[in-house]
C-alpha cells in the first residue's frame, strides 16, 4: 500500500448516517472548498468512489489492529483512533500509516508521539479550549496535534495559527443537516469555517485560495 497523507486545514467529522443521508453533505461542503473528511471505516469505499476526486478522506473511531487494517483497505488517508496498542503502532510503522492516537494533556501529547505514530488526535478538545494550542506551541508540541470534538469556527482557526496541521470539527459546522437538516443552513455556516482556515493560513505565511 501506499504512504498515507497528513491531513491539513479544517477536518470535517462525518457522523455514521445512512450513505444516503452523507451525500448531499458531502457534495455542499466539497463545493464550499472544505475537502478533508474523516468517516467511519464502513463508509470509506463508497464515499471514496462518488467524491475521492474531489476529496481527501480518513478513517475515525478505529480502536484496534483489525479496524486499522480496514481502514487502510478501504482508502483511508489518515486515520484517528479512539485507542492505540502496540500491535497498530506496529502496523502504522510497517505500512506508514498517519495515524493519529489519542490524548488530553501535554503529558498524554508526548507519550502518543513517544509511540513513534504521526500524532495526537486531542479529544475532546472542549473540554480545554483552544488555548491549549498556545501551551502546545510554547512545548514545541503543537504541530502534531489535531483537535477533535466541539471545535468550533473561532477555535479551529486558533489551533491552525497556533501551527496545528489541522483541527477536526463536527456537529459545530454540520448541526442537524445529517437528521435531515437544512442544508442551505449547513452552506451558510461554512463560510465560517472556511474564513477561519483562511485567516490561520495569511497568520502563518501561508497561501490559501
Amino acid at each position: 500500500m501506499s504512504p498515507m497523507s497528513v491531513p491539513s486545514g479544517i477536518i470535517v467529522r462525518l457522523p455514521a448516517a445512512d450513505l444516503e443521508d452523507l451525500v448531499g453533505i458531502v457534495e455542499v461542503l466539497v463545493q464550499e472548498r472544505l475537502t478533508v473528511f474523516a468517516a467511519p471505516e464502513a463508509l470509506l469505499d463508497p464515499l471514496r468512489q462518488m467524491f475521492g476526486a474531489r476529496a481527501l478522506f480518513g478513517a475515525h473511531s478505529v480502536a484496534d489492529a483489525d479496524g486499522l487494517r480496514a481502514a487502510r483497505a478501504g482508502g483511508a488517508e489518515f486515520v484517528l483512533a479512539d485507542a492505540v496498542d502496540d500491535e497498530m503502532v506496529r502496523i502504522a510503522a510497517d505500512e506508514a500509516s498517519t495515524l493519529f492516537a489519542p490524548a488530553l494533556t501535554p503529558t498524554e501529547v508526548r507519550r502518543v508521539l513517544e509511540l513513534g505514530v504521526a500524532g495526537a488526535m486531542l479529544w475532546p478538545a472542549d473540554i480545554v479550549g483552544h488555548v491549549m494550542a498556545g501551551h502546545l506551541a510554547r512545548a514545541g508540541l503543537v504541530e502534531r496535534v489535531v483537535p477533535s470534538g466541539g471545535v468550533g469556527a473561532f477555535a479551529a482557526g486558533e489551533w491552525l495559527k497556533h501551527g496545528a496541521p489541522a483541527a477536526c470539527v463536527d456537529d459545530t459546522l454540520l448541526g442537524d443537516a445529517a437528521s435531515g437538516g437544512d442544508l442551505g443552513q449547513l452552506r451558510s455556516r461554512c463560510a465560517s469555517f472556511r474564513k477561519a482556515m483562511q485567516q490561520a493560513v495569511a497568520h502563518r505565511g501561508g497561501v490559501e485560495d
